[in-house]
């Protein structure tokens, strides 16, 4: 009985073998390679105070702050207005 105290006592008691999970709210961005550096580019452009990526996943995930979901789409409709071909007429 002396070791299932033990057990149960590491189980379900403070310091024990588990620990709390961190959630953090953020918004998960889905997109292709170039796309991914530009937003990498203007987190890596801003003040350290300032970064909003909180995790790069992978080549074309990342997980950002949710507050600059509408500065983030700005900017990608800028730099698409600014990169897009006209044909002069």
């Amino acid at each position: 009985m002396a070791c299932l105290d033990k057990y149960v006592e590491r189980i379900f008691f403070p310091g024990s073998l588990y620990t709390m999970v961190n959630a953090t709210k953020g918004v998960f961005i889905s997109c292709d390679v170039p796309m991914a550096q530009y937003i990498i580019n203007m987190n890596a452009s801003l003040p350290a105070s300032d970064k909003f990526i909180i995790h790069v996943l992978d080549s074309t995930h990342m997980f950002v702050q949710p507050h600059v979901e509408l500065m983030i789409r700005s900017q990608i409709a800028k730099f698409r207005e600014d990169n897009t071909y006209v044909k002069p007429t």
